[in-house]
This record gives structure tokens, sequence and C-alpha cells, in this order.
């Protein structure tokens, strides 16, 4: 009697059909291939951030032990040249090592900049350097600095002690590698990564 009971029970039970299995895998397919594809380009482009936080570091830290001034108190721009020219070489080294065959970031002049600002703070406030503003490598006008004299005086406590301080930023438009269409929709192409580095600079001690 229980083994009859138990077929029918048994017998009651809903199955799914292969088609019906179908229908949803074709229904969910779509969302899982944006979710993969959304993770896959996200991961190229913090790839990508991570290189311009190297080039910025590694010229702001070897920068923050030279001197921004000549011995008359102006500005040097060949220090600024060469901050900005080790991040550049830094992204593509086949400028210095035309045999090098790794990953190469190559910046546009007409949408990437690559920005070098010294910064002396004393009791007086923040003044910046160069005078006549940010150092541009590109001179491209549809970008700016992500800090300003005042937004640098607002990190510092009242009554800090005097401070030189080098910052290099590398601002470049990233245009996405898989250049999926329905990416664009929530992602745009190109997307702007700007990667910065702050140093203590001592020769810019006030």
């Amino acid at each position: 009697m229980v083994s009859r009971i138990t077929k029918l029970k048994t017998a009651r039970l809903p199955h799914k059909s292969k088609a019906q299995s179908l229908v949803e895998f074709a229904i969910t397919l779509p969302v899982l291939l944006l979710l993969l594809s959304g993770v896959v380009e996200f991961g190229f482009a913090l790839n990508y951030y991570l290189s311009l936080l190297d080039a910025t570091r590694e010229s702001a830290r070897y920068h923050a032990n030279l001197d921004p001034f000549l011995d008359d108190g102006t500005d040097d721009i060949l220090f600024y040249q060469s901050a900005a020219g080790m991040a550049y070489n830094n992204l593509d080294p086949t400028i210095l090592d035309p045999t090098f065959e790794g990953r190469r970031i190559i910046l546009d002049p007409t949408e990437d900049e690559i920005f070098v600002t010294v910064y002396a703070k004393d009791d007086t406030g923040v003044v910046s350097y160069p005078a006549s503003g940010s150092f541009r490598a590109f001179n491209n006008p549809a970008l700016d600095s992500l800090f300003t004299a005042g937004e640098i005086e607002s990190l510092f406590e009242s009554g800090s002690p005097n401070a030189g301080i080098l910052v290099v930023e590398v601002h470049y438009n990233y245009h996405q590698v898989m250049a999926l269409p329905w990416l664009a929709a929530f992602v745009p192409d190109p997307l702007l990564l700007r990667a910065y580095t702050v140093m203590p600079l001592v020769a810019a001690e006030p």
C-alpha cells in the first residue's frame, strides 16, 4: 500500500521539459554575457589605470630628490619636462628601447595630458609652480589638473610646518579593448582615467 502511494505521489510531481530549460537558458544568456563582458572590460581598464599609476609614482619618486628652481629662483623648465618625460617613457618603453615587445600605452596629444606641478606651503598659504600654472606635456586645453593651490592648502591643518609638494598626473582616455556595442550604454568610450602621485619635495619648501 505504501509503495503504491509513493508511486502516485511521484507521478504527480511536475517535470521540466527540455524546451522549458532551453527557453530559460536563452533568457538568461544575454544577461550573463553582459555581466561577463563588463567584468572583462573593467579588468582591462583597471590594468591600464595601474600602469598609469606606476608611471606617475616612478617619476614623482625620482624627481622628489631634485630641485625645480634655477639658481635665481625661477622655474627650471627642464625639471618639469624631465618629470613628464619619465612618466611618458614608462608608459611607452619603445621610446627608449625600440626592441621592447611588451604592452604599450600610447598617449594621444589631442586627447591626453601629463601634468607636473610643484606646491610650496608656508604660513601665508600655498603657492604653485610653474608660475604660469601646472606644466602640461601636450598643452591640451580640454583637460585640467585635478588640484589647485586652494585644494592643496585645505589638506593642511592650521599651524602645520612648511612643506614642498610634487604632483605628477597622467590623464588618459581609455578606449575599450573589446569595444562591444552593448557596453557603450553603461560605460563611456573613451573612458577618462586619471592617475596621480603626490610626493614631498624638500627643495620646494619655503
